[in-house]
């Protein structure tokens, strides 16, 4: 079945205090498919929540997320934003909405290396590093998002709340319509017109030995390594 997925995208502003636009998204739209711009899970994006019938979700593991957003909350405000979320979902599986969850990024791993390398925005837009690390968290996003509306098998029209950050969803967009290669490089790397591929890889080298593991492993195929 060709799915012609609603998509709904809410921001999380990563501020000091509560942002609970993506809470009341879920009231408001009712998804079928929540993304969430999360390290995915070690064996991808799928949550364990997916396997069960509403009647048999594993509710204390969703109790356990709120824990953590309570505590992440008192170091970062906007964390607790997450409590009203899934509370909501839970009201939805309540109620016999099966609504499944994905969790699409890149490993902790690799998202935390942004602090690691001192990007600053926006600075960091002038540092070819800073979009291949964008490249390489868009195109695991977009290639998950994928994944997760393949084995959708409910309505034909899923409503799909997308929770990430407006920047990366802007590119998943572009990346889900399965540009080619060229265009691909340009709409990353075209304010660099002097930048070469192997250029890149060897910034990564000197600069992020784990950017550049993930780099290798997301752009062969693309751009040739």
């Amino acid at each position: 079945m060709k799915l012609s997925p609603k998509f709904i995208q809410r921001n999380c502003i990563e501020g000091d205090k509560i942002d609970p636009r993506q809470g009341l998204a879920v009231l408001k739209y009712r998804p079928d498919i929540i993304i969430f711009e999360s390290p995915m899970e070690k064996d991808g994006p799928d949550m364990v929540f997916n396997k069960y019938p509403c009647d048999k979700k594993p509710l204390e593991k969703v109790d356990e997320i709120i824990k953590n957003c309570k505590i992440s909350a008192k170091e970062f405000p906007y964390a607790e934003s997450g409590v009203a979320l899934w509370e909501n979902i839970k009201k939805m599986w309540s109620e016999g909405n099966n609504v499944q969850v994905y969790k699409v990024d890149t490993p902790q791993v690799l998202r935390r290396e942004h602090f690691l390398m001192h990007m600053k925005y926006p600075e960091c837009r002038k540092d070819p590093l800073f979009w291949a690390y964008l490249y390489v968290r868009d195109k695991t996003m977009a290639k998950n998002i994928k994944l997760a509306l393949d084995n959708y098998s409910g309505k034909k029209d899923p409503v799909v709340a997308i929770f990430l950050q407006s920047i990366h969803w802007k590119h998943v967009q572009f990346l889900m319509k399965e540009p080619t290669p060229p265009e691909v490089w340009k709409y990353y790397f075209g304010c660099f017109p002097k930048l070469t591929k192997d250029e890149i890889k060897e910034i990564l080298s000197k600069r992020s030995k784990i950017l550049a593991q993930y780099w290798k492993k997301e752009s062969n195929a693309l751009f040739g390594g």
